[in-house]
């Protein structure tokens, strides 16, 4: 009759093996997914920059659609968090590296369509490790009379 009382050596390294590598699959499930929750943060945060952005042209508009109209030319401003009407548009996106809230930088393009049309469009890019993301709304602005 066999004594079997033990587990042999094998066994046990065939389930240490086993073990380890459904703790590897588990770890890189769980690394992958925070990776994408962040990025899907980053991204619904970028967005409402971007709206927030197109929405701060719409008053700009609203303000004083002459001034709009005459930096409307194929340009790109920087946009900053605190931006207001008032203060107009006045850096040059390529040159500014502005960031606003954490890693965020906001850039509106102009550009004249006709006599009473602008084109507008908001550009909001981040970084996150070698990879840059970037979110784009643009709209069309006319002169309308209240």
């Amino acid at each position: 009759m066999i004594d079997n009382r033990g587990q042999s050596l094998i066994e046990v390294v065939v389930a240490v093996g086993v073990m380890s590598l459904l703790m590897v699959a588990l770890l890189t499930t769980v690394t992958l997914a925070v990776k994408n929750s962040r990025l899907a943060k980053d991204r619904v945060q970028a967005v409402s920059l971007a709206n927030e952005g197109v929405e701060l042209m719409r008053a700009y508009r609203d303000y004083d659609y002459d001034e709009f109209f005459s930096v409307a030319r194929i340009d790109q401003y920087d946009l900053p968090y605190s931006w207001v009407v008032e203060d107009g548009l006045s850096s040059d996106c390529v040159v500014t590296e502005y960031v606003i809230r954490d890693s965020f930088r906001r850039c509106v393009g102009i550009t004249s369509v006709d006599a009473s049309s602008v084109d507008v469009e908001v550009t909001v890019d981040w970084q996150e490790g070698s990879r840059v993301h970037q979110v784009l709304q643009s709209t069309r602005l006319t002169q309308w009379e209240r």
